[in-house]
């Protein structure tokens, strides 16, 4: 049997998880000197309260502990010992997690898979969804891992960001561009590719970034093959609520998932920000 495994930056819902059996090893955010577990001890609409309420200290965010994998791991094997398992997760860019969880497959006897999603959020849903269909319908992990790879490429993920505080305190931006772009209000929009973050637009002001954002709707409505968009924010519903509106009504075929993001992501795209991936 395939057993799927990913990190709790995985937009997946409850009914997902369940109907999938997938195993969520989750991420750790430290805030005003406590530790917690994403979507553990901590919820999401939790966090991004208190990312709202406290500006004097910014959170810290960490990959999961080598143990929690090792245990996971171990955990699965004990049961199925015969079994295979293929673990996917977010992009090295954003965290050592996929490092972390190599690390434990090797300590771990047993047919354990670690792959990088090269992405986050619902594209790394995806593709942990896609996984679980195929391991469900039968196919040997060669095909289940092959099939996501093919799977990967069809998938966009976008990243809005109304502000660079948070990417440069988090570490994924100079401090040098974070001032800079204060200066003059700039806002962008990141497009997550082949595992890396790149620059698609750069804003200044939130009128031009609605552009950009009005300018990938468009494309997604436009593109008869498009079938899933996921819209995950940190705060603010107002964004996310526009671009559901508009393909709910037209492209009603178009299965959209709007949810709060993880705390992992949230530390870093911060307040206002929100994402449209698609495939």
């Amino acid at each position: 049997m395939i057993h799927i495994v990913t990190d709790s930056t995985a937009q997946v819902t409850p009914e997902e998880i369940k109907k999938y059996n997938i195993t969520i090893v989750p991420l750790q955010v430290t805030f005003e000197g406590k530790t917690y577990e994403d979507n553990v001890n901590l919820t999401r609409q939790e966090f991004s309260k208190m990312l709202d309420d406290n500006e004097a200290e910014f959170p810290k965010t960490s990959q999961p502990a080598l143990g929690q994998f090792v245990t996971t791991f171990e955990s699965i094997m004990k049961e199925d010992p015969e079994g295979t398992i293929i673990c996917l997760d977010l992009a090295p860019v954003l965290s050592g997690t996929v490092e972390t969880a190599a690390s434990a497959a090797q300590q771990i006897d047993g047919d354990i898979r670690v792959i990088d999603s090269e992405t986050t959020d619902r594209g790394l849903g995806l593709e942990v969804i896609r996984a679980a269909e195929l391991a469900q319908a039968g196919k040997i992990p060669e095909e289940v891992i092959a099939g996501v790879d093919a799977y990967r490429n069809k998938i966009r993920t976008f990243v809005m960001i109304k502000s660079f505080d948070y990417l440069v305190k988090g570490g994924r931006a100079s401090r040098a561009v974070g001032f800079i772009s204060s200066l003059i209000k700039l806002m962008v929009a990141l497009e997550v590719k082949d595992g890396k973050l790149e620059f698609y637009a750069k804003c200044r002001g939130n009128k031009k970034l609605r552009k950009v954002r009005d300018k990938l709707v468009d494309e997604i409505i436009a593109n008869p093959e498009v079938s899933e968009v996921g819209l995950s924010y940190v705060d603010s519903t107002e964004d996310v609520d526009e671009i559901k509106a508009r393909i709910n009504q037209e492209r009603p075929d178009i299965n959209v998932l709007a949810r709060l993001t993880s705390p992992i992501i949230m530390t870093h795209v911060g307040p206002g920000g929100y994402s449209i991936i698609f495939n």
